[in-house]
């Protein structure tokens, strides 16, 4: 790989580690906003100490827990955000706002260009 490169698979087995407290890693990471329903974006958004957040409890605070679900009728899981299929995650910002990102949108993750 070229130094200052880093694959989209790098990227999404970041996101997905796990510090030694529990939550997962933080992360820096820029990328193009798009809306097809409104037909807007364009705008490239930066992200400082972001980290990747699966769930919300009913108190609405976020939940980092990775263990796979049964099914998504679950208790505090209201709808299947079907992350998979429409290739997308949800950051938790430091601001405790939660943004949901298109991977293929992103451009650069820890200061190294995104390549696919």
């Amino acid at each position: 790989m070229i130094k200052g490169y880093i694959r989209l698979s790098g990227v999404l087995d970041h996101m997905d580690r796990i510090g030694d407290d529990g939550k997962p890693c933080p992360f820096q990471m820029k990328f193009v906003k798009a809306d097809r329903t409104r037909g807007t974006g364009g705008d490239i958004l930066e992200i400082i100490n972001g980290r990747k957040m699966v769930n919300k409890d009913k108190d609405g605070e976020p939940v980092f827990d990775f263990r796979p679900k049964s099914h998504p009728s679950e208790p505090g899981l209201k709808k299947d955000p079907r992350h998979w299929v429409n290739a997308t995650r949800n950051i938790l910002l430091e601001n405790g706002e939660i943004r949901k990102v298109h991977i293929r949108l992103i451009i650069e993750f820890n200061n190294q260009k995104v390549c696919y």
